[in-house]
């Protein structure tokens, strides 16, 4: 693995989801396929116990079909930066510990990942077919942001390779074109109360629970945006903006000490004082007042990311 780790070797997510680990410990094994062969069911078990255990053990979560850089390797355990996970701590993206067969390295996904477009689905969880005789017997589910490479398009379907190197097809009414992706403030909006209910997961960037940042790093990844992966490095993007001049899809964050001391939350102004996030392990995404009461009192500032 030395060897990899010097070349920078490349792969892919080949699981629903995977969990980065802050370290390679065992006890993280079972926890890690019990995510990875049923996120759904996974996710939905958890209490708010086990959800605050994962406090600090997790650097963040990936999805299906995302790009990795391996960056080390012990004890079939892979340490693994997420490409489109931006961070300033790595250059190569947020960094993390997955099982090692949770990694494909097909070469045909990556060289197509890379120079054909992309299918990206653009609803919480969106069906993956092996052919297009099957639509009752779904082969996997995919989570929101899930993006394969587009190998035909069909009149009501993209055939897309998968990280594998075999073939699945998903309905254009659950995907689009990453090139067509583009910033509306109604449309984020939309976007995000979709997931209105959802319970919160510490590192989670899918559908099958997010924390504050991975929800606002989503939802600008749906307007074909990239921003930081933490929320206090979201911070530091874009512009500032007064607080009488939020406009939905800003983002709006929280500090200590009164709002001068570090950024712990991040949230998106939907309009008139009202933001949607994802607040913590003992909650789920809903709108909340953020002129007002405690949020108002951590008020640090707003950023804006498209001038318009």
């Amino acid at each position: 693995m030395e060897q990899h780790a010097r070349q920078m070797v490349s792969g892919a997510i080949n699981v629903p989801l995977a969990i980065f680990w802050s370290n390679p410990d065992a006890q993280y094994r079972k926890i890690s396929l019990a995510a990875a062969v049923n996120p759904t069911s996974w996710s939905q078990s958890l209490d708010v116990q086990q959800r605050l255990w994962l406090v600090n053990k997790v650097n963040t979560m990936a999805i299906y079909g995302e790009r990795v850089t391996i960056l080390d390797g012990q004890n079939n355990w892979l340490q693994v930066a997420a490409m489109a996970q931006r961070t300033k701590d790595n250059k190569w993206g947020q960094a993390g510990w997955v099982p090692e067969n949770q990694i494909s390295y097909n070469s045909d996904y990556l060289v197509e990942q890379s120079c054909l477009p992309q299918a990206v689905v653009s609803i919480p969880k969106a069906a993956l077919f092996w052919d297009t005789t099957c639509w009752t017997q779904p082969i996997n589910e995919l989570s929101f942001q899930v993006r394969l490479p587009i190998l035909l398009e069909e009149k009501s379907v993209f055939k897309v390779r998968l990280p594998d190197g075999g073939t699945g097809h998903v309905s254009r009414l659950e995907t689009k074109k990453v090139s067509e992706l583009f910033f509306s403030r109604e449309c984020i909006v939309a976007q995000a109360r979709q997931f209105l209910g959802l319970r919160y997961l510490w590192g989670g960037t899918s559908c099958y629970g997010f924390d504050c940042s991975g929800y606002t790093f989503r939802l600008y990844q749906s307007q074909g945006i990239s921003l930081y992966r933490n929320s206090k490095q979201q911070s530091q993007e874009g512009i500032p903006i007064e607080e009488n001049n939020l406009l939905p899809g800003d983002l709006v964050f929280f500090a200590s000490e009164g709002g001068k001391g570090n950024i712990h939350h991040v949230g998106m102004c939907v309009g008139n004082g009202i933001m949607i996030h994802a607040p913590q392990s003992r909650s789920a995404i809903q709108e909340s007042r953020f002129d007002i009461g405690h949020y108002h009192e951590e008020y640090w500032g707003g950023r804006r990311y498209v001038y318009c």
